[in-house]
């Protein structure tokens, strides 16, 4: 058993020969990096009394990127290496270190950003800061995979043996009345037919049918009926109990899609749906509870169960199986190590997938009642195998968007997928990872958008490669599959930079920035960990916009104009984001200097620009740039996209104005270079440039017409 080795043990590649001692972030001084973490990570075992067996360390040092992904990629590598210990010793040494290594990173890098005292539950956990879970190591028999059996204990309510309560009685008025007839609507699609080579042939249309079917009374159908709630109420007062049930006729029901603005009629229906919602958990017709989140072993080893299904080749095709490789790159497989959905959840998903091609990823959208949980649940209150939370629930109450993009997320990773909900102005949406079956080549795209592209989509799915975390925009998410797909090696390297950028003293990190930016662009072009740190560590504007130059010349030797706009965009951003962040120029000249750096770039930063302007000479410079800047627009091509452009830029400089008195002047000036040219003309018709409506509504007076 090891618990310290040497750094000397270490093997350095061809590489490390061939780059110069000098250097600070070539591939000897990775290399060094990465025995010195290791060194310090296997020390702080020994320390803690763990120890690690010689063959397993061992294993870890025979491959390079094995080695950095454990020891360089996080701030701490002990969780990640006990976890992949732990990982080992749950599910064995063939499958750790041979079948599934590279998912076996993903939970153990993935697991090591969970805080001590919070539970497993995926990306909602924070890393940044407290102490990080260390994983058992202690031998312990393999584990057999056990998915959990459904909780409930059903209660007899009928038992003469003891004295009924007010739960017993409600259960039996439910169960004993007769049934009740509703009508079912489903869709009925044709039998799949194979071609000769067993390949599934395009299915038709499905069929809308209707259909009556009695099935029992349940507490929904109380809280809609008036009539029922009278039945009701008299039968539960001749069992001793005086229960006031008063939630309306049809107010809420099995199909109802309206909002209650009544706060009176509310509590009566939230209290209704307790009164049942609380028999049936007592009961035993509802869990007591949603059931705890699975293990790492425990979910890994589902899935990998899952992976070596045996389907026919007719049943790979239609199910499209496998939908994504479990051996990928560790980088694209976090969104799926996260997952926290329990086993017995996912089981019911997935049995409906293996054993009948079911895969679906969006529920019934109900509308407005979704924004009212005590309305929602209370119209389909009844027994289920499962709780609140679960996606089973999701599928019976249905919802609006969040519970559409979280259908769908969890029945992608269900699936073996990484997927996530992702957020869009007033709308969620999911992304998830995708592959290329022909190239290999990896990507990750959005679904259910509604109110834009990847550049307004930000994942719900933590983007840790930065050791900081947190919600990200979609390009970041996308930069991990650009990255993977350029090298792994490589784009681990990078990642191992971050980490070396982070120990570098503080005249390093603000005096080499643009040197270390070209460095790691030039291992991986979307090392976006890396160029964020030297970012954030930009000493002053003119410092961090010259970062942007960097990036962008390094960039273009690597992919033509126009390629990955919105990578370049986002990189942009941050660089402008950070500028702000520092002090404005004290000096005139310090301003003019940073403000020909941002000419030069083309700066649409509005924000930006203006403080660079009043900085040079006050509000008398910003009214002449934003004049000037009026007069260019209206003797360009304007088209609806420069419009919005320049709307856009507007607003910014509009907001960076105090005082409504001082914004209407100087809209009145902006205005003046529009005077005979307020038409936007487009080759189907003439209308009002939106730029002169915006300009006239600063400036409190209504906007010319237009005729057509």
């Amino acid at each position: 058993m090891l618990a310290v080795a040497s750094a000397t043990s270490l093997h350095l590649g061809p590489a490390a020969a061939q780059s110069k001692p000098q250097d600070p972030w070539g591939q000897t001084a990775i290399n060094s990096y990465l025995a010195t973490a290791r060194q310090e990570t296997l020390a702080a075992c020994a320390s803690k009394n763990l120890s690690l067996p010689d063959d397993f360390v061992a294993w870890i040092d025979s491959d390079a990127t094995l080695r950095a992904s454990v020891y360089g990629c996080r701030k701490d590598p002990l969780p990640v290496l006990l976890q992949l210990r732990s990982l080992e010793i749950e599910l064995g040494e063939d499958i750790v270190r041979r079948d599934y290594t590279q998912l076996a990173l993903a939970f153990a890098i993935q697991r090591s950003y969970m805080v001590t005292g919070k539970k497993a539950s995926g990306w909602n956990d924070g890393a940044a800061e407290g102490a990080t879970a260390l994983a058992d190591i202690s031998q312990r028999p393999r584990l057999q995979l056990t998915v959990p059996a459904d909780p409930r204990q059903r209660v007899n309510t009928k038992d003469e043996r003891r004295t009924l309560d007010r739960d017993d009685h409600i259960i039996n008025f439910l169960e004993d009345h007769s049934p009740v007839e509703v009508e079912v609507t489903s869709k009925q699609r044709p039998p799949l037919e194979y071609d000769d080579n067993g390949v599934a042939k395009k299915r038709g249309k499905a069929t809308k049918i209707t259909r009556k079917v009695e099935r029992a009374l349940v507490g929904a159908d109380v809280i809609a009926s008036v009539d029922l709630q009278r039945e009701f109420q008299a039968y539960m007062k001749v069992h001793g109990h005086d229960i006031a049930l008063n939630s309306g006729n049809q107010v809420v029901h099995w199909k109802s899609k309206a909002a209650v603005k009544d706060k009176q009629q509310r509590t009566r229906i939230r209290e209704a749906h307790e009164l049942f919602h609380t028999a049936y958990r007592n009961k035993g017709r509802m869990p007591a509870e949603r059931d705890r989140a699975p293990t790492a072993a425990e979910s890994m080893a589902w899935l990998i169960r899952n992976d070596r299904h045996e389907f026919t080749p007719a049943q790979k095709a239609a199910r499209k199986w496998p939908r994504f490789p479990l051996n990928a790159p560790w980088p694209v497989l976090l969104m799926l190590a996260a997952d926290d959905q329990p086993l017995r959840e996912r089981e019911d998903i997935w049995i409906k997938f293996r054993d009948h091609g079911e895969f679906r990823t969006y529920g019934e959208y109900i509308g407005g009642i979704a924004q009212q949980f005590d309305m929602q649940s209370a119209r389909r209150v009844s027994p289920l195998a499962f709780n609140y939370g679960s996606i089973q629930m999701m599928w019976k109450d249905g919802g609006v968007c969040g519970t559409m993009g979280n259908i769908g997320a969890r029945t992608f990773r269900i699936c073996g997928v990484p997927s996530s909900t992702a957020g869009q102005p007033g709308h969620c949406a999911l992304v998830r990872m995708d592959v290329n079956p022909k190239t290999g080549l990896f990507r990750c795209i959005g679904g259910q958008y509604a109110t834009g592209g990847d550049e307004v989509t930000s994942v719900h799915a933590r983007w840790n490669y930065d050791d900081v975390g947190g919600r990200r925009p979609m390009v970041f998410h996308q930069s991990i599959a650009w990255g993977v797909n350029h090298g792994i090696a490589s784009f681990v390297d990078t990642l191992i930079m971050r980490r070396m950028w982070e120990k570098a003293d503080v005249a390093t990190r603000q005096t080499r920035g643009h040197r270390f930016v070209r460095e790691a662009m030039t291992k991986n072009p979307f090392a976006l960990a890396a160029v964020l740190g030297a970012i954030n560590a930009a000493p002053d504007g003119k410092s961090a916009a010259l970062l942007l130059n960097a990036f962008q010349q390094q960039f273009d030797s690597f992919a033509k104009p126009g390629e990955y706009s919105l990578y370049r965009t986002q990189v942009r951003d941050l660089v402008y984001a950070r500028v702000l962040a520092t002090p404005a120029p004290k000096t005139k000249g310090a301003a003019t200097q940073l403000l020909s750096v941002l000419q030069r770039q083309d700066c649409q930063n509005g924000r930006l620009l203006a403080r660079t302007w009043r900085t040079i000479g006050g509000q008398t410079e910003f009214d002449r740039r934003t004049i000037a800047a009026a007069r260019s627009y209206v003797a360009g091509t304007r088209t609806k996209a420069t419009s919005k452009q320049f709307g856009k830029l507007l607003k910014a400089w509009e907001r960076s104005i105090k005082g409504r008195a001082t914004r209407k002047q100087w809209a009145e000036k902006v205005l003046a270079p529009f005077k005979g040219k307020v038409a936007l003309r487009t080759r189907r018709r003439t209308s009002l440039d939106p730029v002169v409506a915006q300009l006239c509504k600063t400036a409190g007076r209504q906007p010319p017409k237009v005729g057509k």
